[in-house]
């Protein structure tokens, strides 16, 4: 049999497959899933049938390889009014979900045995879509830091991080899975930093919907110097409760657009054409309604925070805050907590997939099930916390 590239043999199948394996095997009635990164909200748009004058496009038709003119407008128009400057269609990819985004920009960008910084912990599928891309991930840990001082400055230590084969940053702001949210200072003194190095940026943008700040979501590429060099990540997934659509958007660079479109013939074709039409119609969602979900989703934190009794990162957007475990041992406290708290029916992802500096962490999502189940299984989590740190 001919052999297989192997960009991909040393990364496992997915960490919260094998935690839904550890809950289906002790048979909860109603488990608390809040390893997974999803809300309770319902979907924006549910797919029902459309006249072609509507989409453009007939429902039984592939759509064009850099999406649906008419999505791509609308994806356009929204950027434009986020950034305050012209986004044309031509800068807009529709891709399968943020995954598929990251994953084509990776390819376009880099050559065998180049470099791409990811900013960590990271969410945990960063570093294996640089090496499906043949790239090479180097972590630099930030993020914790940042929770513990927001004064910490982590450009230097991305600075020092930096090689002669570095070609990319990733981040995603804000942070899967500390909640971090990186201002308009950090984001400049990383996009200063991209240009001494000439770096393309890769800025995933998945939770700009959950950013709770008072100043909200700052677009990466609105910062000076920034947005030619910067490759912006959208997903449905989060913003408009649609993860089943598979659909996201790349806004990239001027010019840049056929090489991109390029790639995501080539490892896709194209978004289907259905999805694409909830996506369009779920783009007419008022604001008042994103405004709501985001309000209920930090109320979600505020309950979190006030119940949790284990040392956790504060939040300031995102889904998610990261368990500190490291008063119950060694480096493998992280996965035997997750295995313990999974025998009780709550799901929690185990913190080594997101850095390879946090096997003692766990994050938990606070958005994952209602209200009433989070909190019950939050005072359950404290109660097997206070236990195992009690245990001989």
């Amino acid at each position: 049999m001919p052999s297989i590239g192997r960009p991909l043999a040393e990364i496992p199948a997915s960490p919260l497959t094998a935690v839904e394996r550890l809950l289906q095997q002790h048979r909860h009635e109603n488990p608390a899933r809040l390893h997974q990164g999803k809300t309770v909200f319902t979907p924006c748009a549910t797919p029902r049938p459309w006249e072609r004058t509507e989409f453009g496009i007939a429902a039984h038709e592939h759509a064009p390889p850099a999406g649906v003119p008419a999505l791509r407008e609308r994806f356009a128009e929204a950027a434009t009014a986020r950034r305050g400057t012209p986004v044309g269609e031509d800068e807009v990819l529709v891709t399968g979900g943020a995954t598929h985004a990251i994953a084509v920009v990776l390819h376009a960008v880099l050559e065998p045995g180049d470099e791409v910084l990811v900013l960590s912990p990271q969410w945990l599928f960063a570093t294996g879509l640089v090496r499906a891309a043949q790239g090479v991930p180097r972590e630099v840990p930030v993020f914790l830091e940042l929770s513990r001082d927001p004064a910490y400055d982590f450009a230097a230590t991305v600075e020092a991080a930096v090689g002669p084969r570095t070609r990319a940053v990733y981040f995603n702001n804000p942070n899967n899975p500390t909640g971090y949210r990186l201002d308009a200072h950090q984001l400049a003194e990383l996009v200063a930093l991209a240009r001494r190095h000439d770096l393309w940026i890769i800025a995933d943008n998945a939770y700009e919907n959950y950013d709770f700040s008072p100043d909200g979501f700052i677009d990466t590429a609105t910062i000076a110097g920034a947005a030619e060099r910067t490759f912006s990540v959208h997903s449905c997934s989060k913003t408009y409760a649609m993860p089943g659509a598979r659909v996201g958007h790349l806004i990239h660079p001027p010019g840049l657009g056929e090489v991109l479109t390029k790639w995501s013939l080539h490892t896709l074709y194209s978004v289907a054409t259905a999805a694409q039409f909830a996506a369009f119609e779920a783009l007419a969602t008022p604001q008042e309604e994103l405004a709501a979900r985001r309000a209920r989703t930090a109320e979600s934190w505020r309950r979190t925070d006030e119940a949790l009794q284990i040392p956790h990162t504060p939040v300031a957007g995102g889904l998610y805050t990261f368990l500190d475990l490291g008063a119950l041992g060694d480096g493998k406290a992280g996965d035997a907590f997750v295995r313990r708290c999974a025998e009780e029916g709550i799901g929690l992802a185990p913190g080594r997939v997101f850095g390879e500096h946090c096997a003692g962490w766990a994050r938990i999502c606070f958005t994952a099930a209602p209200p009433a189940q989070v909190h019950e299984a939050v005072l359950r989590i404290n109660k097997i916390y206070q236990e195992s740190l009690h245990a001989d």
